[in-house]
């Protein structure tokens, strides 16, 4: 008894670190997930290695994640589906003959040289050519790929760096110069522009590219314009800020190659009964609109927050920040399961500030790019599509 007794002091510690774990793993499976798998990319292939062999078959990408590249002058990655680009040119950037070393000790910056055979090492940089005709040129965060050929199937990687073989020289070096996708015919170019009248000054408007699953931001001119320049081709759902409103089209469109399992009346709930389980920094949050599928859901949220500090630490006063988000979801049994989320409009805005009204419409959902957007008062036609004030 008296050993039970010396114990007992020590188990209200070891459930507390328990239900921290519990939770931590419920947190883990919120974001741990991959969604409802797609199937992998594949294209048709010419790749063309450094030392001028060639090798023709079908590309396939290995993992969930498209093709991700860090423009140049841009600290934001942007992803593109293999389906849309027409070649990938790989070159290098530096290259160095290293020997290894270490540090000498701790904490120091001076470092100590083995005696040993020096290697190769060498920096890339990647040219993407996509089929609208434009170029993404920066550093490639490195894929690996499958490619089948009549001899078989093969392991490719296509990387930001390569750190060679002791001994090996530059020229022993092996990497793919060039991938060329002649399935993928360039298309013209196609613009996405737009104005807006009647509704205010026109602060910000992006679209969410449905297919690729990305968000495009506009550039905004005087008078109301905003242009995307030239887009891919798909549908986009469109979103827009001005100092009176918020105006988005939540379309039911979801990418391609997920099969559709149609919502139930339920859903929105089930959603919504799960949304407290994910991390988040903002505590202030709700699902307003549902659409898609089981397998694909896209809910639009409303998140806020004034309990902020600015960089010194100290508390910032008469001042929130809130977003509209474009979460997407997927049901594998029971529980909805979070997959990705975008920030759609972020606002900073002040107290004195008059509060958005929010619409969201069907002309703004959808949308395909090639020609001119005019909205207006007719565009929300009074209330209609009316959701909420953003306060």
């Amino acid at each position: 008894m008296n050993f039970f007794m010396k114990i007992l002091p020590c188990l209200d510690p070891l459930r507390l670190v328990i239900s921290k774990l519990v939770a931590l793993l419920i947190l883990v499976s919120a974001f741990s997930m991959s969604g409802v798998e797609k199937d992998p990319q594949s294209v048709d292939a010419i790749v063309t290695m450094n030392d001028g062999a060639v090798i023709s078959g079908t590309l396939e990408m290995i993992g969930a994640n498209p093709l991700t590249i860090t423009p140049l002058k841009e600290s934001r990655q942007k992803q593109f589906r293999l389906e849309d680009i027409v070649s990938i040119d790989n070159k290098v950037e530096t290259e160095d003959m290293k020997k290894p070393w270490v540090y000498k000790e701790s904490g120091s910056t001076e470092k100590f040289y083995y005696d040993e055979k020096e290697y190769p090492f060498m920096n890339f940089i990647t040219k993407i050519t996509l089929l609208d005709g434009s170029t993404v040129t920066g550093h490639i965060i490195s894929a690996a790929f499958y490619i089948r050929d009549k001899t078989g199937k093969h392991k490719m990687f296509l990387q930001r760096q390569i750190k060679g073989e002791k001994g090996q020289t530059i020229g022993e070096v092996s990497y793919p110069a060039s991938l060329q996708f002649p399935g993928n015919k360039a298309t013209n170019a196609v613009p996405f522009k737009g104005s807006v009248e009647g509704l205010g000054k026109l602060e910000k408007v992006s679209a969410f590219d449905i297919e690729r699953e990305n968000v495009l931001a506009a550039k905004i001119s005087d008078g109301g314009v905003f242009d995307f320049g030239n887009l891919l081709p798909g549908t986009y759902d469109l979103f827009v800020l001005t100092d009176t409103y918020a105006i988005g089209g939540l379309s039911g469109n979801i990418p391609s190659g997920i099969g559709s399992n149609p919502l139930q009346g339920n859903d929105l709930e089930g959603i919504r009964k799960v949304l407290p389980l994910t991390d988040d920094f903002f505590k202030d949050r709700c699902i307003l609109k549902l659409e898609g599928s089981r397998n694909y859901a896209k809910t639009l949220a409303y998140k806020q927050r004034s309990d902020f500090v600015d960089d010194l630490g100290n508390p910032v006063r008469g001042i929130r920040i809130w977003h509209l988000e474009l979460m997407t979801w997927h049901l594998p049994e029971k529980e909805w399961q979070l997959d990705k989320r975008f920030v759609l409009i972020r606002c900073k805005q002040q107290e004195s500030e008059k509060a958005r009204r929010l619409f969201i419409v069907p002309s703004l959902g959808a949308v395909k790019p090639g020609s001119a957007l005019k909205l207006n008062k007719e565009t929300i036609d009074g209330d209609r599509g009316f959701v909420q004030d953003l306060k």
